[in-house]
Formats: C-alpha cells, structure tokens, sequence
C-alpha cells in the first residue's frame, strides 16, 4: 500500500479496527454476562443498593414486575440486549461500569493490534506535524477509556515499563452513541466533524472501521473513508469499493 496523503484528523472504530473483533465478542461481553444476575439482585428496587451509579442505570428501564419477578425479568432484558448486540445505551454504561472492575483486578487486558501502538507513537513523535487521533466506538466514552488504559503489553518494542500501558495520552477525543449518535447515521458524523472543527473540509478527515455501514454513512457527509481488513472480521462483500488497511503502517 502507499503512503496515504496527509490528512488533518483521524477518527478511529475500535472493535475490528484497533483490536480483534473476539476481545469484544469472546471476553468483554462474557465477563459483562457474567455479572449480569449479581448488579440486577443487589441494586435493581433496591432500598439500598451496592452501588448507586447501577441502581440509577438499571431504574431506566420500563420493568413491571415487583420484587424477584422484575429482577429476573431485568437480567432476562439485559441477557437479550447482549446477545443481539442491541446498541442500547444504558446497557452500554452498565457494561462499562462493570468491565472497569475487570480491568483493575487484571482479569482484562486488551490485546491491541501492534501496529496501532507502533501508529499511536509514531504519530506522536511528529512534533507538530502530529495528527489528532479521534476515537468513534458504541460503547461509552469510559469504557474506551478503560480500555485504552489497559493494554496488553505483549513485548512491542515501545515498551517502557511492565505491566499495561495507558495509551489515553495518545488521544486527542472520544465519540460514542450518547454525544454523535449511532455510527450508521450520516448526522453523527456531522456531530463529530462540527465538534473538531472539520465542516469545512472534511475530506481532510480520515475514518477506519470495519463496518460499510458505518463507512457509507460517514461519506455521506464527505469524510474520506477506509476498510479496517483484520483476520476474523466478517467479510464485506463490495469490500473493493473502499480503501482497505490491513495494517497501520502508512498512516
């Protein structure tokens, strides 16, 4: 692949793009299930509830039943949001709010693609002509947070010290469904080129994802586009009709 022209401002999917589609799908949502019936029993119409952030999530939801019927009838709602990969989200503060308690007892680690560490310095260390990397994902802000704080550290040649390293520094912006909007809508897209102030040329913007849906909807609003091609993601069929990165190394 050649160099790609020099674009003003890179806006990033995650799953599929930075990190392998089975992190998401065979880790965070199992860990996230896992805990499902334990959040709904001790803080679902709970008088007083382990943990007040749940409890003010969980009452959002439109739940009948009283006592235990609506508990299992919440984790039963929550069991199906999962399992259809609804973008609901509160679902997706209750997901991060519990991966959070994943990652600080290290049972979570993300396995970052290396050549987006290898990207993420490399940018970093242009001086200014660096580029601002933005961050689009249907999870909440702070579980991109999170998990841009808890990358594996797999022996890539930047490591400095052991253990995971907190890559937030390296980004410059969050968007998820609550402040853009969901990814497969045009308007979002013009929500996050009027937030870093790109309306004015958004072919200067530069957005990955491994999602055609996603990619049409932000050419529709003139963004420059291109196919994040990783081992396990589910194929495009009309993939020839995007730019394709399989790796990193020319941004």
């Amino acid at each position: 692949m050649s160099p790609d022209p020099k674009y003003s401002a890179y806006l990033l999917d995650i799953e599929g793009t930075l990190c392998p589609l089975s992190f998401v799908k065979d880790t965070l949502y199992p860990f996230f299930v896992l805990h499902v019936q334990r959040i709904v029993y001790e803080n679902f119409n709970e008088e007083h509830p382990k943990d007040e952030f749940i409890a003010e999530q969980l009452a959002k939801y439109d739940i009948k039943e009283e006592g235990q019927a609506g508990k299992n009838k919440l984790v039963e709602h929550l069991l199906d949001l999962v399992a259809n990969d609804t973008k609901d989200s509160t679902l997706k503060a209750l997901q991060g709010h519990v991966w959070e308690v994943g990652y600080n007892s290290g049972e979570l680690e993300v396995p970052l693609y290396p050549d987006v560490i290898d990207f993420l310095v490399r940018n970093d260390g242009r001086g200014d002509d660096k580029v601002p990397v933005y961050i689009y994902s249907s999870g909440s802000i702070h579980a991109q947070k999170l998990l841009f704080g808890h990358v594996k550290n797999s022996g890539n040649s930047h490591a400095k010290i052991a253990g995971n390293w907190d890559l937030n520094r390296f980004i410059d912006g969050y968007f998820d469904i609550n402040t853009a909007g969901k990814k497969t809508e045009s308007n979002s897209y013009k929500k996050i080129l009027d937030e870093i102030k790109m309306t004015d040329k958004p072919h200067d913007v530069l957005f990955l994802s491994d999602n055609a849906k996603e990619l049409d909807a932000a050419k529709e609003c003139g963004i420059s586009v291109g196919l994040a091609m990783r081992a396990g993601n589910v194929t495009v069929p009309n993939a020839i009709d995007y730019k394709q990165y399989f790796q990193f190394t020319k941004l």
